[in-house]
């Protein structure tokens, strides 16, 4: 009974925790956004000199897609609780690129057209992939190592059989990360979003890597949650250094 009461108290906690997240991704959204005119823009393309509704706007549709891409690997691997949710928006929060909302708005009505790197129309092919490869190869490089060792470890604690009932998702993501590469190396304009997915990808991967082995190894929950805090409290510092820059 008391440990029951103890679990339902942790799990409070832990949406606390989530909520500060969600809380100051909401003011730095807010923050970057009204600094970089996206709000503004759009009043503008609407003929409308009040900015502050599009700039509501704004925030509710970047909130929302945050939220979406938040609990969207929970939702499909089933684990909806917020433990699972902390550690996931942790370590998001901590690792993610941090994305220009006007380029996004910008990229979304068609204002940034999408063209093929000028190395690749004249022929420097070379040229092109040191280019387009230059601003990937430190999430590559971080990332892959890994996640192989994460896979490792797994495969040493007899995971091996659920990897392989996932096999179909892997791949799916695998291709999916290929095909980001791909865009990348070939649309510049394309490349921070590029590099966005590829790394939630890499998250999404993750997330089921440490939920499994939290769940073979218990013992080292307090371990985990020591790792995870430190993604917490570095996602919250990328935040205040985001808002220390873009606040108005």
């Amino acid at each position: 009974m008391k440990e029951n009461g103890l679990k339902q108290y942790a799990k409070w906690i832990q949406a606390v925790f989530a909520a500060v997240l969600l809380l100051f991704a909401a003011l730095t959204l807010h923050d970057m956004q009204t600094a970089e005119g996206a709000g503004f823009y759009l009043a503008i393309k609407a003929g409308n000199q009040d900015r502050r509704v599009y700039d509501l706007l704004v925030d509710v549709i970047g909130m929302l897609c945050l939220l979406a891409l938040l609990l969207l690997p929970c939702l499909l691997q089933k684990r909806l609780r917020p433990a699972s949710f902390l550690r996931f928006a942790s370590a998001s929060l901590a690792f993610l690129p941090v994305m220009s909302m006007g380029a996004l708005v910008h990229l979304a009505d068609g204002s940034d057209r999408i063209e093929l790197r000028q190395a690749i129309l004249e022929g420097r092919l070379g040229e092109a992939f040191q280019e387009g490869i230059g601003g990937l190869l430190p999430i590559l490089a971080a990332g892959v190592p890994v996640l192989i060792l994460a896979f490792g470890m797994e495969k040493a604690g007899g995971g091996q059989s659920r990897v392989k009932g996932r096999a179909a998702w892997l791949r799916c993501l695998g291709i999916s990360a290929v095909l980001l590469l791909a865009l990348a190396l070939l649309f510049p304009v394309l490349t921070d979003a590029c590099a966005y997915l590829i790394v939630y990808l890499l998250l999404i991967t993750a997330f089921s890597l440490w939920e499994r082995l939290s769940e073979m190894y218990p013992r080292l929950d307090a371990w985990g949650w020591i790792l995870f805090g430190g993604f917490w409290l570095r996602g919250i510092e990328r935040m205040l250094e985001v808002m220390s820059v873009y606040h108005l």
